[in-house]
């Protein structure tokens, strides 16, 4: 354990215990300040460490915002209530696991459409995603992408709170050009952001992957990039993308159709819908069941539940451990780090599976700051 982690477990949010309880769900993802926990029924819930988290108060705002225009390439809220945002949960993946199928045609036009149409939806209601990486994007098995993770978004013009490079238009640390070291919303920001992306896309492999962090944040600062191909149209965008030449996101997607129009696609680019009016439907009946199970008082027996997270230690299945050794080595593989706004990153694997009342153990193991 770090002492990074400790202002995140003095006060845990009970809710995320009595969720996993009563709804029967599993842990398959732990944040920096949140909790996902899937429902047997393809729910995801979306709950913070504690109670009344900031963060999760303005993804719920958001997603109010979004519910009047929503985008097809966006992440829909099924239920929002306090302390909880419930979710579809969507047979995908992140764009980095797509991105490792190197076997598999990558529908490169599409994605670029689908990703550029949901910033712009955020564009247009006067939002900027503000955190726009591979971790934050998913692709379905029909190759359809989504865009999630809404928590950081934020107003056209407002300081950038968070960003990975080189996903990030970085700055001057003195914050000479405004918005500080990481700038300020907007089409500049969002823009970079995608330019990086397709170029990930187009490449198999990140802007300046072979650099330490160090040499790549001070090459992003001299506004170094590769070469491109000039007349090739996509890596045009890209270009563009990176030297802020457009005025608003919606010009970028204009010429996106326009490349469309050209190779004959345009009216294949939007993919298949990956949830539809009515299993929205059917599914936020479902949430508000749950939520109603939340509120009441009785208690549940304890139920079988996984813990997992795939980017960091992995702890082997082992049949002579008790489920307290189990819940201890969870709480002591934990481990914190921090980005530019110095916000905590939690990297945790678990491929046992444990109890609710080794979940519960883990949760006091937290408390008492192992």
């Amino acid at each position: 354990m770090t002492e990074h982690f400790y202002p995140y477990i003095e006060e845990i949010n009970p809710l995320i215990e009595r969720f996993i309880i009563k709804c029967q769900a599993q842990v398959p993802a732990i944040g920096g300040h949140s909790v996902l926990l899937f429902t047997p029924e393809k729910i995801a819930a979306k709950i913070p460490f504690k109670a009344d988290d900031y963060r999760l108060q303005n993804e719920q705002e958001i997603f109010d915002q979004l519910e009047k225009c929503p985008s097809p390439y966006i992440i829909r809220c099924l239920l929002s209530r306090p302390n909880i945002i419930f979710m579809p949960l969507l047979n995908a993946k992140h764009l980095h696991d797509r991105m490792k199928e190197n076997d598999i045609h990558r529908p490169i036009l599409p994605w670029m459409f689908q990703l550029t149409s949901a910033v712009v939806a955020l564009e247009a209601i006067g939002l900027a995603h503000g955190d726009i990486n591979p971790l934050n994007i998913l692709i379905d098995n029909n190759d359809r992408l989504t865009l999630i993770d809404l928590d950081h978004t934020l107003r056209i013009g407002d300081d950038l709170e968070v960003g990975d490079e080189p996903y990030i238009r970085v700055h001057t640390r003195d914050g000479r050009e405004g918005g500080g070291f990481l700038g300020k919303a907007g089409a500049e920001a969002e823009q970079f952001g995608l330019g990086s992306i397709f170029f990930y896309m187009t490449r198999g492999k990140e802007l300046y992957a072979d650099m330490t962090p160090y040499d790549r944040v001070q090459t992003l600062l001299a506004r170094q990039f590769p070469d491109l191909e000039s007349d090739n149209p996509i890596d045009n965008i890209i270009s563009r993308c990176w030297n802020g030449e457009f005025a608003r996101v919606a010009d970028i997607l204009r010429e996106i159709e326009n490349i469309a129009a050209e190779q004959g696609i345009l009216d294949s680019i939007a993919g298949t819908e990956s949830f539809s009016n009515v299993e929205y439907i059917a599914k936020r009946k479902l949430c508000k069941q749950y939520y109603s199970l939340l509120l009441e008082d009785s208690e549940s027996k304890p139920v079988e539940t996984n813990i997992r997270k795939y980017d960091a230690i992995s702890i082997e299945k082992s049949a002579d451990l008790s489920w307290k050794q189990k819940a201890h080595d969870v709480a002591s593989h934990f481990k914190g780090g921090f980005n530019y706004n110095g916000s905590i990153h939690l990297a945790l694997t678990v491929t046992i599976t444990i109890t609710v009342g080794a979940a519960m153990f883990l949760t006091s193991c937290l408390r008492k700051k192992l």
